[in-house]
């Protein structure tokens, strides 16, 4: 193994500890509360080592959210492409993708949306996410109404509301313990979608 190589691997080696001594603080405390000092105590290496790898605790976080956020993006997909009927038990289906990804990442998606409030980096994110977001759910409730017959006033806004509504929601089930059950979080959003989409309610 040449030299090259073995520095790339300890390199790597180095980041994914980071990596993963951030994403256990974010369980325990707030974004507003984490310190590089702390995080690379807890991965074990020096501080000043930090920078090598990351510019400021905003691409760390980053970093750690990217499972979260394409897990989420996947969801959201998946959620936008539900078609919507007379019976509506598809619908349940797809809530319960985003509602498994909270239960999974709640408190690194906690972190992200509350980094987002401080740095600019974290919040341009956000909102490109938001608004990709917004575009997928607006698409489907418009294809929703047309085979409904029931179709809302105005479908972007309405995406945009159900979409902050189900992200507010699903981060104060999951961000911080206790935790919602994911059957009852599932049964309560799918409820409001449908109520939304077709006016009606989940079979029982």
């Amino acid at each position: 193994m040449s030299q090259t190589t073995r520095t790339r691997q300890t390199r790597e080696k180095s980041r994914a500890r980071i990596v993963d001594a951030a994403t256990e603080l974010v369980r325990e405390r707030s974004y507003a509360e984490l310190n590089v000092g702390e995080i690379m105590e807890r991965a074990g290496i020096g501080r000043t080592l930090f920078y090598r790898h990351f510019d400021d605790l905003a691409d760390l976080l980053l970093r750690v959210a990217r499972e979260a956020i394409d897990d989420l993006y996947d969801a959201q997909i998946a959620l936008a492409e539900t078609r919507v009927g007379p019976d509506p038990a598809n619908v349940i289906e797809a809530i319960e993708l985003p509602v498994d990804v909270y239960r999974r990442h709640g408190p690194v998606l906690r972190a992200l949306s509350e980094a987002a409030a401080a740095d600019p980096l974290v919040a341009e994110r956000q909102v490109e996410l938001r608004d990709r977001f917004d575009q997928l759910v607006g698409d489907a409730l418009t294809r929703a109404g047309e085979l409904t017959g029931n179709p809302v006033a105005d479908p972007a806004e309405s995406a945009r509301a159900l979409n902050r509504l189900t992200e507010g929601y699903l981060l104060d089930a999951y961000g911080r313990e206790p935790r919602v059950e994911p059957e009852v979080a599932t049964r309560t959003l799918t409820e409001i979608w449908i109520a939304t989409v077709i006016g009606g309610r989940p079979p029982a």
